[in-house]
């Protein structure tokens, strides 16, 4: 038997930088899935912290650029990942996650060094995006070897130097050259025959964390004081800590270079901590009680590239004196699979194991695992039974792809949660089980053809987990084939190019039935719509007042009514916001840079408010449509006594309260379906649109009064002239006609839209470049 070093002893008691409980851990690899973020930071108020985007992007030291969307309360819905590199074996990640709502996402070829020199602070993807670090840049300190002399580590940029320690930063670019470091250390390893992550990464540096964060060194977790301990726990604890050694090898049989999730099944707010495993070990000093243990493994090639994932699992284990265990891939011999009525090739696989205390019950906030890949990389788990203390939460996810170029399909699947690990891993599915989704990817056609979709399932029994993200070259026509045992709830984004990204609303499919979907179908605007949960997937009402707080966030939009765009990060291009909110006439709030508004103290029934937006593309250099979109709203303050506008549960806003509930503002929507190609390019002499007027809601909630009006103009000369459409049509549903003259051809015509209900709430709605005629029409 290989004799291991003798590795640090610790109690997580202790642990520098000891994170809440509800610990998430996640391995990933993912195809490829940009990162999405909403075009504005998330806006300032004066007096109170402004609600945010439920979505927010963060780069991470390796280049890789992470999405997390939220509910209200801020648990992870769906996890998106734009790994630094698209190639084979590069895009592995683990994910962890406290009850604070801190998020920790670490790519698998920085696994081997996380925790020792890349502080555990670089991958707190919450931390990042609250410490305006959100986008491109994020700063570093790096500590140096007594007697080293200071020099920038590869994927980094020093900007100031003082003795030991340097400050700098690295983007999604040079986060690049790091990942691909740290492939080469890893094949290094691997050819000599030594651990993945046994040679230093940087040498004479100790260690390269976050600006500004606290060093978290190898470990974080969090454990409560025991009621007999004395307060803050810690060594002078009046209780008996017992030595738990930990084993971890891959699938050759090595140990590895890695984490454990360690929980405390009796309650998990004793203790919950996602360990380092140093060379095959870790010892950590636990009190008597239940345990379990999750560790996920990646295996390594000698280029570097990951070859299997394996989840591997300890559902019980009973701690009552130095105890010893291991948690050997070997042992993980069952592979998820699926099959499929028609042949489909995996190209996103993913396990997920959640474990729920006796104390809470709850698998929301419960301590999960998973492995995930893409491509035909196997993801392996360990049968285990059901628990003894508490309960497994465990379920798979598979998606694939067809091979019939002339009809292309995938598949969408997540089997059913079950409370153990089967010897069985097959998704089973027939056409009677699934629901059809026609997808049509549209894109605009300066922008790139490599795009990116994801899917991701909710449902109750769920933890969350990764979306599956894979490439998909655009425009494009996609069958989706997805399964609905699970209630059918899903939520999808698409990705056309490198700078717009679109999520759905939580759609329920039925199966058997077909349905439709456009993805950044044009004109593309700037507005709201109806939500069956908020905007980028949270519960945050984005358009409401409670306790005289008012706000109003407008978003991109396409032609779909519970789609939410935004600019993606990834490869930024410019783009300029602007946002001002007029009470009768008075400047209430103006916010360069964003999309939202929000002003204080508005209770004056009779006030009327007028919103004026603009989002500019026209310095990005990928999209030549809808370069500009220009929006004013018109509203007064919804009644109190109007039912119809209380906002139901989840959706939170600010202000709230039992005295003050949520009211949904009475904003005027507009939706544009231009009938063009799938590059948003007409051939048509006599164009047409649908145009869908209506107010903003929110799980069904929102203003239903009456429409009164509703007009399409259009400008063959960059808006110096305007003719009015034909329009047909009543009650906010229309269709809109009119002529594209030879002299058009092209050219990309303005569209405005107006709009007026019975209360005289109005919208006015203009859109440059909104689409481009065909050369030659008929």
């Amino acid at each position: 038997m290989t004799t291991f070093p003798r590795p640090r002893l610790r109690s997580p008691l202790s642990v520098p930088g000891a994170l809440t409980l509800g610990v998430l851990l996640t391995a990933t690899a993912v195809a490829g899935a940009p990162a999405l973020a909403a075009q504005e930071t998330a806006p300032v108020k004066a007096a109170a912290a402004l609600t945010t985007p439920a979505t927010r992007t963060v780069t991470l030291v390796t280049g890789d650029q992470v999405t997390v969307t939220t509910t209200g309360s801020g648990r992870p819905r769906v996890l998106a990942v734009r790994p630094a590199s698209h190639a084979a074996g590069s895009g592995g990640f683990l994910s962890f996650q406290d009850a604070s709502g801190d998020r920790y996402v670490i790519p698998s070829l920085a696994q081997p060094y996380a925790g020792r020199q890349l502080d555990l602070s670089l991958f707190d993807v919450t931390a990042l995006a609250e410490s305006g670090s959100a986008g491109d840049r994020v700063p570093v300190t790096v500590s140096f070897a007594r007697g080293a002399e200071p020099a920038a580590p590869t994927g980094l940029t020093l900007t100031s130097t003082r003795g030991t320690s340097a400050r700098g930063y690295t983007t999604a670019a040079s986060g690049r050259k790091l990942a691909r470091l740290l492939k080469r250390r890893i094949a290094a390893d691997v050819k000599a025959g030594h651990r993945p992550g046994s040679t230093p990464l940087f040498p004479g540096v100790t260690s390269v964390r976050r600006t500004g964060a606290t060093t978290t060194t190898g470990a974080t977790g969090t454990t409560a004081s025991p009621k007999d301990a004395p307060a803050g726990g810690g060594a002078t604890a009046k209780y008996k800590l017992n030595i738990l050694r930990i084993t971890a090898e891959d699938r050759s049989g090595a140990g590895v270079n890695g984490q454990v999730l360690v929980t405390d099944t009796d309650d998990a707010a004793m203790m919950t901590a996602v360990l380092p495993v140093d060379d095959g070990i870790e010892k950590v000093a636990v009190p008597s009680g239940h345990y379990s243990l999750a560790a996920p493994v990646v295996d390594f090639d000698a280029a570097g590239n990951v070859t299997a994932q394996s989840l591997v699992t300890l559902t019980d284990l009973d701690v009552t004196g130095a105890t010893s265990t291991d948690l050997d891939a070997r042992t993980a011999t069952a592979q998820v699979t699926a099959a499929t009525p028609r042949p489909a090739t995996a190209d996103y696989v993913a396990a997920t194991w959640g474990r729920t205390d006796v104390a809470n019950g709850s698998i929301d906030w419960a301590p999960t695992a998973s492995a995930v890949s893409t491509d035909t990389t196997p993801v392996y788990v360990n049968p285990q039974p059901a628990a003894t203390t508490g309960k497994v939460a465990y379920f798979i996810q598979w998606s694939g792809h067809g091979a019939d170029t002339a009809d292309p399909y995938r598949y969408d699947l997540t089997g059913r949660p079950t409370d153990q690990v089967a010897a069985d891993q097959r998704i089973t599915v027939t056409g009677k089980q699934l629901a059809t989704v026609r997808q049509r990817y549209v894109r605009d056609p300066a922008a790139s053809p490599d795009g990116v979709v994801t899917s991701g399932e909710l449902g109750p029994g769920l933890p969350a987990a990764f979306s599956a993200s894979v490439p998909q070259t655009m425009p494009a026509r996609v069958t989706d084939y997805l399964s609905t045992e699970n209630g059918g709830v899903w939520v999808q984004q698409s990705f056309p190019g490198k700078s717009l990204a679109f999520t759905s609303g939580d759609r329920t499919f039925t199966a058997g039935r077909t349905y439709t979907q456009d993805w950044a179908r044009g004109p593309i605007g700037l507005g709201l719509g109806q939500y069956t949960d908020g905007p980028y997937g949270g519960w945050d009402c984005s358009a409401c007042v409670a306790d005289g707080n008012l706000l109003a966030f407008l978003a991109t939009t396409d032609s779909e009514a519970d789609h939410t765009g935004g600019t993606s990060v990834y490869d930024q291009q410019p783009a300029a916001f602007d946002a001002r909110l007029y009470r009768d006439g008075t400047l209430l709030d103006d916010r360069p840079g964003n999309t939202a508004v929000f002003a204080e103290g508005q209770t004056a029934p009779g006030a009327r408010y007028r919103m004026v937006a603009d989002q500019d593309f026209s310095g990005d250099s990928t999209l030549g449509q809808s370069t500009t979109a220009h929006t004013e709203l018109t509203f007064g303050l919804p009644s109190a006594s109007d039912p119809g506008s209380l906002l139901p549960a989840p959706f939170t806003c600010e202000g709230q309260s039992a005295a003050t509930p949520c009211l949904v503002l009475p904003i005027l929507t507009a939706r544009l379906g231009l009938a063009a190609d799938d590059l948003n390019t007409s051939h048509r002499t006599t164009q047409s649109m649908a145009l869908d007027i209506a107010h903003v809601t929110f799980g069904g909630a929102g203003s239903r009064v009456a429409i009164a009006s509703a007009a399409v103009e259009v400008s063959f000369d960059d808006g110096k002239t305007w003719q009015k459409a034909a329009l047909h049509g009543s009650r906010g549903h229309y269709l809109a006609r009119w002529t594209n003259p030879a002299a058009a051809r092209g050219t990309s015509p303005a569209i405005r839209v107006t709009a007026t209900d019975a209360d005289g709430n109005g919208l006015s709605e203009t859109v440059t470049h909104a689409y481009t005629v065909a050369a030659t029409t008929s």
